[in-house]
């Protein structure tokens, strides 16, 4: 028979600016893709805009010029969490393999939006400079993000496969979203988010 599952709505507000994070197009399917192997797949290389400046990251991007994310950025999320939470106070262990074979986000493409006014007037950029040791001594590149500011928000769902990963550890795993959020340069505070979880019937 079927596997039990459970679904819930999610709606994720970022209470910080969120940073684009994936390159632009050439630099992905160039040169991450191509040092991997593989191609990029062809829904996610259509979605990035053409080079901007090499350096940049961006919003993936529907046919509109709508920025998105990929469910996988959530589910990204919600795997990194469970590896700081792990085995904590009453949680379950194995936490983040569990997560990652019981937890589904649809859809895929998942749109950035902001109430009444169209997102796509709300985007900026972020300059920072990034320092790196390497084999020639420290060095400092200036890395720039598209950006969109606090108040941006998205739903998505959740399909749960009945077992450890309660309501309650949900919960818990999104909690984490308010100290280390979605996106580039999280460490910053950039991407923190509150939540509402709906349990649907």
């Amino acid at each position: 028979r079927d596997m039990e599952t459970q679904t819930y709505k999610l709606k994720i507000t970022f209470i910080e600016p969120i940073l684009g994070s994936q390159p632009t197009r050439d630099v992905a399917s160039e040169y991450i893709a191509g040092k991997a192997g593989i191609e990029l797949p062809s829904d996610e290389a259509a979605t990035l805009p053409e080079a901007l400046e090499r350096g940049t990251t961006v919003f993936h991007k529907d046919a509109n010029g709508n920025p998105q994310v990929f469910n996988y950025v959530v589910k990204g999320f919600l795997k990194a969490s469970a590896k700081v939470l792990n085995g904590r106070s009453g949680l379950p262990r194995s936490l983040r393999s569990k997560v990652d074979d019981t937890v589904f986000v649809t859809p895929r493409n998942i749109e950035l939006r902001n109430g009444g006014s169209d997102v796509r007037e709300h985007i900026d950029f972020l300059e920072r400079p990034l320092r790196a040791e390497t084999a020639q001594g420290p060095r400092v590149a200036l890395a720039r993000s598209e950006m969109l500011p606090a108040g941006i928000w998205f739903e998505c769902g959740l399909e749960v496969i009945k077992g450890e990963i309660t309501e309650s550890v949900l919960t818990e795993l999104l909690d984490y979203g308010y100290h280390k959020g979605i996106g580039q340069w999280r460490n910053g505070g950039y991407g923190s988010f509150r939540y509402e979880l709906t349990r649907e019937d």
